[in-house]
């Protein structure tokens, strides 16, 4: 991990957790060489490396198969992007204990690409800890006890702070603004956070330092080289702001009743629950937030705490509906016979809830939603969060495979407003698991591409008096061949309307839905 801090403004860090973290299912040695690579086709790229790995010659860009060819002791990970996301911003959010303001830099462009970084602005902040100085060695010293190596330096901007994390030499280097272009001068071009392309460019041009660059025609930089590079010169030499976005501070919301003694009856229960949910609902109105996640803890003196967990399908702050789910949730709650000394509602989630102005034809559809959603929810609770899905369409032609099911729990509520792309094809409300075959009578025609005229189901004859179409739908070429569909809409002499289907390969005809 390389962190950077910068003096008077934002500081900069680059954490690259320790190999064995990463790794949830291979034990490996802490010396072992251990790469992580990202899978492309049937290839392993090397996206980052352990020191031991590098040392080897291994490096970024390198199959799996060439990196064991230098180190055959080489052990490997998958790369998780989103897994590393969620590493980088736990540690950073870690970091406010150092200042308040902590940053994340940009997002990688590419998927291959490791974001490492993360900027602390330290203004003011070397009042509390006795000077910047302190505030590099607490920082070292506490990432080394989390087993993270850390290469920290000190700057006037975030680039000049990121260059010298990464390609300085000394760990915990403090630079002042009088000494920035100087020591700036003296580090690779690399430092500046340029594309890859650019950086050719300018060493094809024997163009290694950033000194070199600073010593170049202002004015022909960007005809030459493009804005990129004397936009990441001038914020690194502090002549055009780089303003940072800090983390949000999320507070949690919580509310806690502890009793004198143990306590076991259910209704005493139910009145705490009421009073905790009145202090959560009064917090997430200030808040203008909703519920979407909310945790219950019952405190037990000679056992082990009961937890239960409650999923929303959408924000709610209605003390009522979380009172309800709550007791659906713990209604079959057993204390062992001692009882609880506490109880503990912990919102493990929330989003932002909009007071919607719910216009007069709108409010049977609002309140038959709501409704949805709570019978959802208490259903949820009783059996199961995977217990309840919901039909999703999915990308594909063919009727049958045009939609699946999704687990509620995976998201919220579907609430559909206008018409969706799908809407405006006619399809029957009834569709058959399993296309069944018919015998079908069609109007004369040369090429036997003729319209239904009559077909025999179950042994009942229907005589068609309209027929629409026919719709062709192709197959899935990889499922095989004779999958080409036309499809039409028959109604017979007593008005019930089906779907037909005559596959153009066999001239095969099948009924699959009926109106």
């Amino acid at each position: 991990m390389t962190p950077s801090i910068r003096a008077n403004g934002p500081s900069y860090m680059k954490p690259v957790p320790p190999p064995v973290q990463r790794s949830t299912n291979t034990a490996t040695p802490k010396d072992r060489p251990i790469v992580i690579t990202r899978t492309v086709a049937n290839r392993q790229i090397v996206v980052a490396m352990s020191s031991a790995a590098g040392a080897t010659g291994v490096r970024p860009g390198l199959t799996l198969t060439e990196s064991r060819a230098l180190c055959p002791d080489l052990a490997n990970v998958e790369h998780d992007p989103a897994r590393d996301a969620r590493a980088l911003e736990a540690l950073a959010r870690w970091m406010i204990r150092f200042t308040p303001v902590v940053a994340l830099p940009e997002m990688p462009k590419h998927e291959c690409e490791i974001s490492d970084s993360i900027y602390l602005d330290l203004t003011g902040c070397e009042r509390v800890f006795g000077g910047v100085s302190n505030i590099v060695r607490d920082v070292i010293t506490s990432l080394s006890r989390l087993r993270l190596s850390a290469s920290v330096a000190v700057a006037p901007t975030p680039g000049a702070a990121w260059a010298l994390a990464s390609f300085g030499a000394d760990n915990g280097r403090i630079v002042t603004r009088d000494d920035l272009a100087s020591v700036l001068s003296t580090l690779p071009v690399a430092g500046l956070r340029l594309e890859d392309d650019l950086r050719e460019s300018l060493h094809h041009l024997g163009i290694e330092t950033i000194g070199r660059v600073m010593s170049l025609p202002r004015h022909a930089i960007p005809s030459r080289f493009g804005p990129r590079l004397l936009h990441r010169l001038d914020q690194a030499l502090e002549r055009i702001d780089e303003p940072l976005v800090p983390l949000t501070y999320f507070a949690p919301i919580e509310a806690r009743m502890d009793f004198d003694g143990a306590v076991d009856s259910i209704e005493t229960i139910y009145l705490v629950f009421k009073r905790l949910i009145d202090d959560i609902v009064n917090e997430l109105a200030r808040r203008g937030c909703g519920v979407r996640e909310i945790e219950i803890e019952f405190f037990r003196a000679y056992a082990q705490t009961i937890k239960h967990a409650i999923a929303l399908s959408r924000p709610s702050r209605d003390p009522v509906n979380l009172f309800n789910l709550i007791r659906c949730a713990t209604e079959n709650l057993d204390g062992g016979g001692d009882g609880f000394l506490g109880i503990r509602l912990f919102v493990a989630r929330a989003e932002r809830i909009n007071d919607e102005q719910i216009a007069l034809l709108d409010q049977e559809r609002y309140a038959g939603e709501i409704e949805l959603a709570q019978l959802v929810e208490r259903l949820r609770v009783r059996m199961g969060e995977a217990a309840i899905a919901t039909p999703v369409l999915v990308e594909s032609h063919l009727p049958e495979r045009a939609w699946n099911f999704r687990s509620m729990a995976v998201s919220a509520m579907p609430v559909v407003h206008g018409r969706d792309a799908h809407a405006t094809e006619k399809r029957p409300l009834q569709l058959l698991s399993e296309p069944t075959e018919l015998a079908v009578m069609v109007s004369p025609s040369e090429d036997r591409d003729g319209r239904p005229i009559l077909f025999r189901h179950h042994n009942e004859v229907h005589k068609l008096r309209h027929t629409i179409g026919p719709e062709r739908i192709s197959g899935e070429w990889w499922r095989g061949h004779d999958r080409t569909r036309d499809y039409f809409d028959v109604e017979d002499e007593d008005g019930r309307r089906f779907w037909l289907f005559r596959v153009q390969e066999t001239n095969r005809w099948y009924l699959h839905g009926m109106f």
